[in-house]
């Protein structure tokens, strides 16, 4: 990995803390020695031309995967964290997350609405409605029920499926995925595995750094990454369908896809795409200025009030 420390991360600098909009998408490392110091938090690594020290932008990444091979020290992990950044430990490659560090919400507010739209059967289907719509480009009928929206949604992977085979000259695929054989996978379906995952992390970073609840789905529903699945299918069909395609002839198809697939976030600027989707689903404008986490009140039925207070003279016996 000591070879692969991309030098233009470059040392910390004074600038103010990005939102997350502004962030790098992720970044995935292994093999590395993750410490801080007094200049902030740097990765590690022995490289044949001698040790590669970088230090890493801990307040403009989104998410970093660590993988096999790396270790991290608390002060790091609390910097990163402390930082807005999501830390997840993931198999090699960034395949499969074992266990993730997240940071402290901001603010509650996409959180109110999220619940309040997964408590409502009505708003719930309006925005499974408007998620379906999402992945269209024509408009569809608003009568369309839940399961003809799911049997169009199948139609439409399995179609870009068949002309993603047809284009780069394969016979024929079939999507599959045995995580307990791994090294058996064709390129495409590696590609695929790989590009999706490190999106899911995406997303997950950008939901988190939101306040939101990665497992309060609107489609999907029962695990802890329910809405992280509901944003990451807008964009697979976008951004890693084609390029897993486009490596099906790669000799190591899971990590050119994860370093393609970070240029190409960047160049299209997703994570404020998924931003302003993740408002556009529950309902919500998205604000100029995000709001203060640090400002918490009390709740009341008839609105709420500043907490930090004492309201005995307001108590009447």
């Amino acid at each position: 990995m000591g070879q692969r420390l991309p030098a233009t991360l470059g040392a910390p600098t004074a600038i103010a803390v990005p939102r997350v909009s502004d962030r790098l998408s992720f970044l995935y490392l292994d093999t590395v020695r993750i410490t801080a110091d007094r200049n902030g938090v740097c990765a590690s690594a022995d490289a044949p031309s001698g040790p590669t020290r970088v230090h890493l932008p801990t307040a403009g990444i989104a998410s970093v995967l660590l993988g096999p091979g790396t270790s991290i020290t608390h002060a790091a992990i609390t910097t990163l964290t402390r930082d807005g950044a999501t830390v997840a430990f993931t198999g090699d490659g960034g395949v499969r997350c074992y266990s993730a560090f997240l940071h402290d919400s901001t603010s509650t507010t996409v959180l109110d609405r999220q619940v309040a739209v997964v408590s409502n059967d009505q708003q719930r289907l309006a925005a499974a409605q408007r998620l379906y719509q999402l992945r269209f480009h024509d408009p569809l009928p608003d009568e369309l029920t839940l399961a003809r929206l799911r049997g169009l949604e199948g139609q439409r992977v399995k179609a870009h499926y068949r002309v993603m085979a047809q284009q780069h000259g394969l016979p024929r695929f079939r999507r599959s995925y045995d995580p307990h054989d791994w090294p058996s996978q064709d390129p495409v379906n590696m590609a695929l595995t790989a590009g999706n995952t490190a999106l899911y992390g995406i997303v997950t970073a950008v939901i988190l750094s939101l306040g939101a609840s990665p497992a309060l789905g609107i489609l999907h529903h029962g695990q802890q990454r329910a809405f992280t699945y509901d944003i990451a299918d807008l964009y697979k069909a976008d951004v890693v369908i084609p390029l897993a395609f486009s490596l099906h002839a790669h000799p190591t198809p899971d990590r050119e896809v994860r370093r393609r697939l970070r240029d190409k976030l960047r160049l299209l600027r997703l994570i404020p795409r998924i931003v302003d989707d993740i408002h556009h689903v529950l309902g919500l404008s998205t604000p100029d200025t995000p709001p203060r986490g640090d400002l918490i009140d009390l709740w009341d039925p008839e609105g709420n009030v500043a907490s930090g207070r004492n309201y005995s003279d307001t108590v009447d016996w």
